[in-house]
């Protein structure tokens, strides 16, 4: 039966795979837009999508648009102020949507480590607020998706590493394991969670479609092409201290700052990135690659 899904950030990287995906799954999307025109021109004509014009700073306009939606996502980016995302919680409730999806989709912010890194300040405080809802409001639900990096963005940017250069920065050895998760894989597991919305009701839900090593996906990559490697190497614990610095500054470098404690919550140790103790795969029937699979992703990147 199809269910109605309000999508906020609809037009980003995550938004995007997400909405083709409910709407491949037979559910009514509303995307959620500052601009008609602006989402209208990035998402697919499609008979059950259908664009919502709101002022993401008044409740009233985003309960209004959130009326009759059971569903409600925030595929927002990381760099999301703090609080931005209670307007939209605020309304989700007014409106009686009874699953949140706040803007997750990357690290276990639940990993104590990773809850102190000030770039998840935003994540942190967006799941206090929902747990303060939820307990004030027993129809009202939340689910936090942790898919580990975005592999295939990741393997595009050169964030873990950079199979089109063939170079990468290494954080200490390289063979800390960590998940990772295609954006399609992401949408997939977004959807079957609707259809398993008991289960993972009020806590944090683990999905990968991978565990790998920096060093493993180079090597996977010299399977493919035999080529040499550009490597340099850093020094996780120096380059988080540098980092917070930075990040804290006013006017902060986004290379010195932000994207090294992104790194850190993925790459440092300590900070959880590695799913397998408490994965939801089975539940969410999602499969996990073989070294085959890998591989036919990263040459899509060379």
């Amino acid at each position: 039966m199809p269910t109605q899904v309000a999508v906020a950030g609809a037009t980003g990287a995550v938004g995007i795979p997400i909405v083709s995906e409910l709407l491949k799954a037979g559910h009514l999307v509303t995307a959620l837009s500052r601009s008609r025109n602006n989402c209208s021109a990035k998402l697919p004509e499609h008979p059950h999508l259908s664009i919502a014009e709101v002022d993401y700073d008044s409740v009233a306009s985003l309960t209004a648009a959130l009326h009759g939606h059971a569903i409600a996502i925030a595929a927002l980016p990381v760099t999301t102020p703090v609080g931005s995302q209670d307007t939209l919680i605020d309304a989700a409730v007014a409106a009686g949507v009874i699953r949140f999806f706040p803007a997750e989709f990357g690290t276990d912010t639940n990993n104590d480590k990773c809850m102190k890194l000030p770039v998840f300040a935003n994540k942190v405080h967006a799941i206090a607020y929902l747990k303060d809802k939820v307990a004030k409001h027993p129809n009202f639900s939340y689910t936090a998706l942790c898919t580990g990096s975005f592999l295939d963005w990741g393997l595009a940017a050169g964030f873990l590493v950079h199979p089109k250069m063939h170079t990468a920065t290494i954080y200490d050895d390289g063979n800390l394991p960590f998940s990772t998760t295609t954006l399609s894989t992401v949408s997939k597991a977004v959807v079957s969670i609707i259809d398993h919305l008991e289960e993972t009701k009020n806590r944090h839900v683990y999905i990968h479609d991978a565990v790998v090593t920096q060093n493993k996906l180079i090597e996977l990559t010299k399977t493919i092409d035999g080529k040499d490697w550009q490597l340099t190497y850093v020094d996780s614990a120096v380059a988080s201290a540098e980092a917070h610095l930075e990040f804290l500054k006013p006017n902060a470098d986004i290379t010195k700052g932000l994207m090294p404690l992104l790194h850190i919550s993925v790459l440092g140790k300590g900070y959880g990135g590695d799913f397998t103790s408490r994965l939801d795969n089975e539940l969410l029937s999602i499969e996990e690659m073989d070294d085959e699979k890998l591989r036919e992703v990263i040459a899509r990147f060379l």
